[in-house]
């Protein structure tokens, strides 16, 4: 018997020996780039970054092996700062599927758009695509602008000293979301701790946390630590929330109250529940949850992190200034013909999303091979598309680190290739919501640069340490001020 057993073990080894060999011979391109040399059976190099922040992993990949090189984590990995890599991955058939470390915050979004699989999620963006138009964006500047009013308010009565800056603009952001996108007004902005807020923060950093940690990969363990029953009980929080507001609007639009159902362009919620027949109040929350998360965290570090640039180059804080006093004035309500005039603000948004993006990488799984001319990508690996590192690749952007403006001017742009800058993702599964942020963002950063001078200690962006779960976030708080202009 033990015979037979070692003999089916040396067969075994035999096989999946030459299984290996055979599949390094197939593509010895890909297995010819930089890897870590300590490598353990089954966990790889996993080993090299437990406990570790994701961006610190995939960014100490680069700082050892350079771009493009692989991994195992323990699956295979490949990592690329490319865009002429991106465009081709970003875009192909086979590499549409989100990588498996989003597995972890699967959970939470199953079916939305950012978990759904190729052929599910082509019918529903299709069909979402209709609750973004520019018709429904412009009519949301009323709110946009109204919101940011009341933002202003609290930016003059608050301590700086003492209130976290990212929670404030989270709180707005989502404030701004729930009126314009939801339909129902919200005051979260005016609660000290806001435990939906806690959790689109806190929560994403427990998921992705869970990669860098092997004991937490099993749902079943995770589920049992304090973690877990926390992402347990704050999505179900969440969940009663938006399951409360889908109640409210289909009483309101069976009472004949809501006029936007009455029309045939619709906002997101009011376009899911037109569709009753088609959609379960179970999708509709998991899709809600994506966009209120999505809304919060990135539209609302992109604008703490912009006020922080600006802060720090008064002289560039000081023309954003110029064009919105030439543009709209002190006082007049900034309208959608106003943001059209505001290109100076928008080139100076931009750059602070290039050179602080909130979303420094993105991952793909590669369902089949992807030839990329020069080497092809097996089958069955991931793949890091490792934004921040081209954002600050002074192949493209000359002093990299340095705060410009102008170089998104049009004439500037052209000089670069298409996919250097990736604010909002590439390919067809780009974000959604990119013209909603960016309408949010040049309203609200506007009306604060024409009401308050911004102010900071930071002289330099090499003074701010960053971490990453999803958001790429500080690791200390961030220092921005606030004072009303005289």
């Amino acid at each position: 018997m033990i015979e037979v057993l070692i003999l089916v073990v040396v067969i075994l080894s035999i096989y999946l020996r030459n299984k290996e060999y055979n599949h390094r011979e197939k593509y010895k391109g890909f297995y010819k780039l930089p890897t870590p040399s300590s490598s353990l059976p089954l966990l790889g190099n996993a080993h090299l970054f437990v406990g570790k922040n994701v961006l610190d992993i995939f960014s100490e990949l680069v700082n050892t092996c350079g771009a493009p090189c692989y991994a195992h984590l323990p699956g295979r990995f490949y990592i690329t700062a490319s865009p002429e890599e991106y465009k081709i991955i970003l875009n192909h058939p086979n590499s549409m599927g989100k990588s498996t470390t989003y597995n972890f915050v699967g959970r939470l979004f199953a079916s939305s758009l950012l978990m759904a699989p190729d052929h599910q999620w082509k019918k529903n963006r299709k069909f979402l695509s209709k609750g973004f138009n520019q018709m429904i964006l412009d009519s949301f500047v009323t709110v946009f602008y109204e919101k940011s009013e009341y933002f202003n308010v609290k930016l003059k009565n608050i301590d700086y000293d003492q209130n976290d800056i990212y929670s404030l603009f989270e709180k707005y952001t989502l404030d701004v979301f729930c009126e314009a996108t939801l339909g129902i007004e919200t005051k979260l902005i005016d609660e000290d701790d806001c435990e939906i807020v806690n959790f689109i923060t806190k929560g994403q950093r427990i998921l992705i946390g869970r990669l860098s940690n092997v004991f937490k990969h099993s749902d079943i363990l995770f589920n049992l630590t304090e973690d877990g029953k926390y992402i347990n009980e704050s999505s179900q929080h969440f969940y009663n929330f938006v399951l409360d507001i889908i109640a409210k609007k289909r009483k309101m639009i069976a009472e004949g109250q809501d006029i936007m159902a009455q029309t045939n362009k619709l906002p997101v919620l009011d376009l899911l529940l037109s569709e009753k027949e088609a959609f379960e109040d179970n999708y509709i929350k998991e899709e809600m949850l994506l966009f209120a998360a999505a809304a919060t965290d990135t539209t609302a570090y992109s604008m703490a992190y912009t006020c922080c640039l600006l802060g720090m180059h008064p002289e560039i804080q000081e023309k954003v200034l110029t064009e919105v006093m030439d543009a709209i004035g002190k006082d007049r309500e900034i309208t959608c013909n106003d943001l059209h005039q505001l290109k100076y603000t928008e080139m100076a948004i931009s750059e602070a999303m290039r050179l602080i993006p909130v979303v420094p990488m993105i991952g793909r799984r590669a369902v089949g091979d992807i030839d990329l001319g020069t080497r092809v990508i097996p089958a069955n690996t991931d793949v890091v598309c490792l934004f921040i590192n081209t954002h600050r690749n002074e192949k493209y952007y000359p002093n990299p680190k340095k705060y410009d403006p102008r170089r998104f001017l049009p004439e500037e742009v052209a000089k670069r290739p298409q996919y250097s800058y990736l604010a909002f993702s590439g390919g067809p599964r780009n974000c959604i919501g990119m013209k909603y942020a960016m309408m949010v963002m040049k309203t609200t950063i506007a009306n604060i640069v024409r009401n308050f001078h911004i102010t900071t200690k930071y002289k330099s962006i090499d003074e701010l340490e960053f971490e990453s779960s999803i958001i790429m976030t500080t690791k200390h708080p961030l220092d921005c001020h606030f004072t009303p202009r005289k």
